[in-house]
């Protein structure tokens, strides 16, 4: 087994892509996109084709690659690092390789903000570190939550009486008031239902679903930040400096954005009491 899982390829990757379900279509298509660009890049430049002889050297010198007539953005480098990531993250979960050459290739940060949303690609990559073992529940969880725009001060207090997984508005979960943020429903995706499910099933002894102990508020969002940054770790997140688990939180304002092209829905739906608050959490403009 050790021997035929060392010599697994970049194509035969690249096809366990195609079936991989902790990704969207349109995440696997994008990845597989340049993912058979870096196989193309590594075959002519190195005459490589084994997942085992890629190094950070190799990973580097693609994600840093011109395109077209210039040098590749800031934005693209992190594209193409994410896409490789989630390539290894295949290999090793389903081909048995060790290591992954991406995690040493360090970028500059995409913005010069404290902190930025994640882009799609980042979220993506999240939920597949998430779930780093069948047994795991607690990161899942909380990073569904997280995507449906609970911080880490509201993360300790939602229970299993708020989730509403089956109703007729899709499955959702109550967010209470707290001292920065208003009431609300958050909305969950099937990926994001299927998490709370089975964190849900999995907890003994409390309705409480990330935190359980009786600590004060500080403690309390200590630990569930560390639920969030232990994924981002995971998953080669950790390194930028604009990058914190409230950039999630923002990923999802962005998404909210984008779907209404309303400061005021992103607002209201991240339960932040201010547009200008609103505004600058996810980084918009009111210039644009």
């Amino acid at each position: 087994m050790d021997k035929v899982t060392s010599r697994a390829s970049i194509r035969e990757t690249r096809e366990l892509l195609q079936r991989a379900e902790a990704f969207s279509g349109q995440s696997i298509n994008r990845v597989d996109e340049i993912a058979g660009r870096f196989e193309l890049f590594l075959l002519k430049g190195y005459d490589i084709t084994l997942a085992a002889d890629v190094t950070a050297e190799h990973v580097e010198a693609f994600v840093k690659a011109r395109h077209g007539s210039g040098e590749p953005s800031v934005a693209t480098m992190h594209v193409r690092r994410s896409s490789l990531r989630m390539l290894f993250r295949l290999a090793r979960t389903k081909l048995g390789l060790e290591g992954d050459p991406t995690l040493d290739v360090v970028l500059p940060p995409r913005s010069t903000a404290a902190a930025r949303p994640l882009t799609d690609d980042e979220v993506e990559l999240g939920r597949s570190y998430a779930q780093h073992n069948l047994e795991a529940t607690r990161g899942p969880a909380a990073w569904a939550l997280s995507e449906a725009t609970l911080t880490t001060t509201e993360l300790p207090y939602v229970t299993v009486d708020d989730l509403d997984l089956d109703g007729p508005n899709g499955p959702r979960v109550w967010i209470k008031e707290s001292r920065k943020r208003e009431e609300r429903w958050g909305l969950l995706d099937d990926w994001g239902a299927t998490q709370l499910e089975r964190r849900a099933k999995a907890l003994k002894g409390t309705k409480h679903l990330i935190y359980k102990g009786n600590g004060s508020e500080e403690s309390r969002q200590a630990s569930c930040c560390i639920a969030i940054k232990d994924v981002m770790i995971r998953a080669g997140l950790d390194a930028e400096p604009d990058l914190r688990p409230s950039s999630l939180v923002a990923w999802a304002g962005v998404k909210i954005h984008d779907e209404t092209d309303s400061i005021e829905e992103v607002a209201r739906r991240l339960g932040i009491r201010s547009l200008d608050t609103a505004a600058r959490f996810i980084n918009y403009s009111w210039n644009k």
